[in-house]
Parts: structure tokens; C-alpha cells; sequence
């Protein structure tokens, strides 16, 4: 691959990310892009954190649930950059 056509793929992804970082923050970008996610399980009644769909931690709390999901996805769409 020439260094050209290395450098309009790294702007094709910066562009991708950009947009992706801003629908993340309008709240339209489809959460099955995103790596983390929580759910609420049935049994325990506690809320799951996921990271691309393996349980890393769980919460009472789904603010807290949902604001750790956020910041998380925040940083790894900025990492794209």
C-alpha cells in the first residue's frame, strides 16, 4: 500500500469516527456499534456491564450503568482519532 493511499484510508477513519463520536453524543448512533453496553438481569435484578458482550462488572445503579457505558464508549471513539 502507497503512502497515499495509506493516508486516505487514515482520513476515511478519522471522518468515520468523527461522525460516530458525534451520533454517539445526539444519542442516534445504533448501540450495536458500540463496544460497551449494560443490561439489566432478570434473576438478580442488577444491571450487567458489558464490554463487547462479556460481563466485566455489574451495578445497582443503572445511572451509574449507563454513565460508565458512556464514558467508555467516548474514549474508545476518540482513540480513532
Amino acid at each position: 500500500m502507497s503512502e497515499e493511499e495509506q493516508n486516505e484510508l487514515e482520513e476515511a477513519r478519522r471522518k468515520r469516527a468523527e461522525k460516530m463520536i458525534q451520533q454517539h453524543h445526539e444519542g442516534t448512533i445504533d448501540q450495536e456499534l458500540l463496544d460497551w453496553k449494560f443490561r439489566q438481569n432478570n434473576n438478580t435484578g442488577f444491571f450487567e456491564i458489558l464490554q463487547k458482550d462479556e460481563m466485566v462488572a455489574i451495578t445497582q445503579d443503572p445511572r451509574w450503568a449507563t454513565l460508565i457505558c458512556d464514558l467508555l464508549n467516548s474514549l474508545e471513539l476518540r482513540k480513532e482519532l
